[in-house]
């Protein structure tokens, strides 16, 4: 367990950094620039050109270097970079130039945070290693969306430049936790991972084909966050709101996908039927908050509330798609997967980024259609999940148990 909880309290630091620090980069470039939901645009479309340029040779970087090395040395580097944007906070290209470095590393991280979930996941019974994915949903989500909360009170307190300096803060938590798991996830080539990847857990597993609906749901994971990304900062301050608005919006987001996180396991045990009514409504909450926003228009709690039911269906398609990889893929397999999704998602996010950018102040059809796509596909990925001819599909058996193969040598 104490593995387990270290990976965990790890991600939750780590993403509370990374929404603390996301949130105050849009927020600065909405407040210097002449144009900020372009200038919002340009910096997601720059800085997800890293997850292009990592994917071609992402499979041989996950299969040959530790990944909780390249998890810790990449931490390091967001470190240095989140101190790097305090001298250059009123020049918006500078902010830019530094966030295009921020998300080269964040994007190169992405991947190898998924091969540390698949590695610990891939060495416990299945209902563990099912609450350790719902788990680690949970604490990135909410991490993710609950970090921006502070911000406000940051800047209050010490200026634009506060919330750089505890972004930094977090970050160095999360490098000391990792850092004490060197001798618990084996690096890949070792003697200690060959002898997981021969597990009856790892046995079972191939390198099967990923469904469409599969690679359409992760690749629509970072369009959908970067145009909520987008649209807080961009609604509060168009409609008169501090950036605490902004900031509560994106904490709501954070809490429903934490929710689901927790209460993934209740879920699971769920009957047949009412796990369909669950995603039938995880397919209505989805898209909701832009639902609301085009027939009632900005009215912050009536949003909250949207933004919360959002997170939850939002987390509940996430986590079962995670379930489907680490249940079919190999560790190493599962951080490929990944980054070749988010190599998929640029077009689509570049897209939806700019078309956003020029018609946000008309309505939130773009977010609205990118959200329902995400829904419909993620609730496909779930039907798939709980078709008994899918999944034989995926699974071999194992040829022999771990321990029949000792009891054999203790024989012989």
């Amino acid at each position: 367990m104490i593995p387990m909880f270290r990976f965990l309290l790890a991600t939750l630091f780590y993403r509370l950094a990374n929404g603390l620090l996301f949130l105050s980069v849009a927020w600065n470039l909405v407040r210097t620039a002449d144009d900020g939901a372009m200038s919002l645009a340009i910096s997601s479309i720059a800085g997800f050109l890293p997850a292009v340029l990592i994917a071609p040779f992402a499979h041989r970087v996950l299969e040959r270097v530790d990944s909780r090395k390249l998890t810790v040395v990449g931490i390091v580097g967001l470190l240095l970079l989140a101190l790097a944007f305090v001298p250059v906070l009123r020049w918006p290209t500078a902010i830019l130039v530094v966030n295009f470095l921020v998300l080269l590393v964040f994007f190169l991280l992405e991947g190898a945070w998924d091969t540390l979930l698949a590695t610990l996941a891939g060495r416990l019974p299945p209902a563990q290693a099912d609450a350790l994915n719902a788990r680690q949903s949970a604490a990135t989500q909410a991490g993710l969306m609950l970090g921006g909360l502070p911000i406000g009170i940051l800047m209050q307190l010490g200026g634009s430049a506060l919330p750089f300096y505890v972004a930094a803060g977090l970050y160095v938590v999360a490098i000391v936790l990792l850092a004490g798991m060197s001798l618990l996830v084996p690096a890949p080539g070792s003697a200690a991972a060959s002898a997981a990847d021969k597990t009856p857990v790892a046995a079972t597993k191939t390198l099967a084909a990923v469904p469409w609906y599969v690679l359409l749901t992760l690749a629509l994971v970072w369009p959908c966050l970067t145009l909520i990304n987008m649209a807080l900062p961009l609604l509060a301050h168009a409609f008169g709101g501090a950036v605490e608005h902004a900031a509560l919006l994106d904490a709501m987001v954070g809490l429903g996908m934490g929710t689901t996180g927790l209460l993934y396991g209740m879920f699971v045990r769920l009957e047949r039927r009412s796990r369909q009514l669950a995603v039938v409504a995880c397919i209505a909450f989805v898209p909701l908050p832009f639902i609301l926003l085009a027939t009632v228009g900005y009215s912050l709690w009536t949003l909250a509330v949207g933004f919360f039911l959002s997170g939850v269906g939002f987390a509940l398609f996430r986590i079962s798609v995670r379930k489907q990889l680490i249940a079919t893929q190999a560790a190493h397999r599962v951080g490929q997967i990944v980054f070749r999704c988010n190599a998929f998602g640029f077009p689509i996010l570049v897209a939806a980024a700019l078309l956003y950018a020029v018609s946000w102040a008309s309505g939130p059809v773009v977010p609205l259609v990118a959200f329902a796509a995400f829904a419909l596909a993620g609730a496909r990925t779930m039907i798939g999940q709980h078709r008994p001819s899918q999944s034989a599909r995926f699974v071999t058996p194992a040829p022999e148990s771990t321990a029949a193969a000792l009891n054999k040598g203790h024989s012989s």
